[in-house]
């Protein structure tokens, strides 16, 4: 299957989900999608927010999570494009439209996605690969289903002001403890919310 035929399978869902998301008060307002084969070989996938505070408030309420569960599942749907590499992330404001823009972004994508590689599965990670942050600082947020004691699945977020880090996790419990250790090898309590 060439780009263009992804690109545009790509793009098919993401239109569908910003249909399913746009009565939200805190939907999304555009998306990009970012390939440079000679540079990355994976596919960056950008959905915008009018305002940084409409950002931080979906990333809160876990409006992002959802997005970003949505287009995972249903991406991971499409035979064609299943098995594509692919990044989702989350910014706010105008999408970039100039070339220049459009590289720089790219740019920043592709490190970050880098330093995201250097430091999965590590364990005590003091700095976050994707936004340079300090770790600990981190909040882990998660719903509750089904009448589980504490989530299984989730979301992180930077509390640092102008910080659009997004990213997710996982847990898999042993025991009926509330103490868990996530994919990232840190013992988080209590941080459900």
């Amino acid at each position: 299957m060439n780009n263009d035929s992804i690109a545009d399978k790509m793009e098919e869902v993401i239109r569908q989900m910003c249909m399913n998301f746009e009565s939200q008060q805190l939907g999304p307002s555009e998306y990009s999608i970012f390939h440079n084969p000679q540079k990355h070989s994976s596919w960056f996938i950008v959905i915008y927010f009018r305002d940084s505070i409409s950002m931080k408030m979906a990333m809160k309420q876990g409006v992002c999570y959802e997005i970003y569960s949505y287009l995972l599942n249903e991406l991971n749907r499409v035979p064609e494009i299943s098995k594509t590499s692919r990044s989702i992330s989350f910014e706010f404001g105008d999408r970039p439209t100039e070339k220049s823009d459009i590289e720089s972004v790219l740019k920043e994508l592709i490190a970050k996605s880098n330093s995201l590689e250097k430091v999965a599965g590590k364990r005590d990670i003091k700095l976050c690969g994707y936004c340079g942050h300090d770790f600990d600082k981190h909040e882990l947020l998660g719903n509750l289903k089904n009448d589980k004691v504490a989530p299984t699945e989730g979301w992180i977020t930077c509390p640092e002001e102008n910080c659009n880090c997004f990213q997710t996790w996982s847990a898999n419990y042993k025991t009926e403890s509330t103490k868990t250790e996530n994919k990232f090898g840190r013992v988080f309590k209590n941080l459900f919310k």
